[in-house]
This record gives C-alpha cells, structure tokens and sequence, in this order.
C-alpha cells in the first residue's frame, strides 16, 4: 500500500459516484475509497479511472455488492 497517501482519495458509492468522506469513514452500505480516480469534485459527480478499495475505517463487511453488476 506504499504512496497511497500520495494518491487523490475519493469516496465513492457503488456506481462509482462521490459520496462525503464521511460515508466512508462511518461504513456506510457500499461506500468505498477509490484512489487516483478524477472527478468533477462534488458530491453525484462520477469518479472514473482510479483503482478501488474496499473495507479499511468503514470496513464492516456489508457492501451488498454480491449482485456483480459491473
């Protein structure tokens, strides 16, 4: 995980559009850090490229992302 600090971190829902941070930090259902991506910068707005991450702070296990929609 070495320079993942250095990377822009966005929280992200499980559409990949930005939610708070603090959906992140507080393990909100399918919120998720992706690293790296580019965005508009505001909340609803998509955040494409990057890689994800799931779990960490608000890694609770839920996520429901057993669907496989992607």
């Amino acid at each position: 995980m070495t320079g993942c600090r250095d990377q822009n971190r966005d929280c992200v829902d499980a559409q990949g559009r930005k939610l708070p941070d603090t959906s992140c930090a507080v393990g909100s259902p399918g919120a998720h850090y992706m690293y790296g991506g580019s965005s508009g910068g505001h909340v609803g707005d998509a955040v494409i490229g990057g890689s994800v991450t799931r779990g960490g702070f608000g890694g609770f296990g839920g996520g429901g992302d057993s669907a496989g929609g992607e």
